[in-house]
């Protein structure tokens, strides 16, 4: 079980304002303010970390009509969320086991109407989670970019927020923007930094002060930074052969990165902007599958 206190899984904003018992889980959403980031490659390096760090994971692929965790870890799903949520499957019918032993809750792809859930699909959604959130430490929930009331639900359901933001300025624009929604519907919510591909250290604290910059002066509010995955072609190698950079090339780059994020959520370390460099000054050794 993880040392976080008191974690909780929170309903989807149903009108009624009620809250969900307690958890065992650590209910952690993954987004950003643009499509593009890698925002589902982080989610399943952060997956498959902590399961290298004995956790017990579970991701929900919530990009809700663009959904591609599953093609990415290389998983072929009978079932899907469109059944769980039509009444057809509950939840724990439709987990997958993925690498390492995380767990994958798949979505269809391609279905528009996932969006749009009515009250009905996302009850079901929400007890489902309960249940499956009983049985593991930690349960990610990959949304989709933007911040459409779909994606808002979800993040607003969960307890921590994970933002993926690249240092492109479009990237940058649209983080903030993601910033400035979450805040003002829940000021106090727990919102962590996170920039993936940068090109270097230098560029990856810049892209780190832009954004507290201008979070800090126009929102009064300071962002949690919890790290930075360098730009890495380990990544890119893994994605074509359908494994996680973090199972097929554990000493790359990109997989270091993930494993020292990991350790400051578990709270084994406290990574800050200086320690960035570290991802460049190794060679990685072992990077053939």
């Amino acid at each position: 079980m993880n040392d976080h206190p008191n974690p909780r899984l929170r309903t989807l904003p149903l009108g009624q304002g009620a809250e969900a018992p307690l958890f065992a889980a650590r209910v952690v959403a993954i987004t950003s303010g643009k499509g593009g980031v890698g925002k589902t490659n982080v989610t399943a390096g952060l997956a498959l970390a902590l399961a290298a760090q004995g956790q017990r994971v579970v991701v929900l692929d919530a990009n809700f009509g663009l959904s591609n965790l599953d093609i990415l870890l290389g998983l072929s799903p009978k079932y899907t969320l469109e059944q769980a949520l039509h009444g057809e499957k509950v939840l724990e019918e439709i987990l997958l086991e993925g690498p390492m032993g995380v767990q994958v809750l798949p979505t269809s792809s391609g279905l528009q109407e996932l969006t749009r859930l009515d009250t009905m699909s996302e009850l079901r959604l929400v007890q489902g989670l309960q249940r499956v959130a009983e049985t593991v430490d930690w349960l990610l929930i990959d949304t989709a970019a933007g911040i459409h009331d779909s994606v808002l639900k979800l993040l607003l359901a969960a307890q921590e927020v994970i933002l993926v933001a690249t240092p492109e300025p479009t990237s940058l624009v649209d983080a903030y923007a993601m910033v400035k929604v979450l805040h003002l519907r829940e000021p106090s919510k727990p919102l962590w930094l996170l920039v993936n591909n940068g090109q270097s250290a230098e560029e990856a604290r810049e892209t780190v002060e832009q954004l507290q910059e201008a979070t800090g002066r126009f929102l009064g509010k300071q962002l949690k930074v919890l790290g930075m995955v360098p730009h890495d072609p380990h990544v890119l190698q893994a994605v074509r052969q359908q494994r996680g950079v973090v199972e097929l090339f554990p000493d790359s780059p990109a997989s270091r990165a993930f494993g020292a994020i990991v350790r400051q959520l578990l709270g084994q370390v406290s990574l800050q902007p200086d320690d960035f460099a570290a991802f460049w000054s190794v060679p990685a050794p072992g990077d053939t599958p």
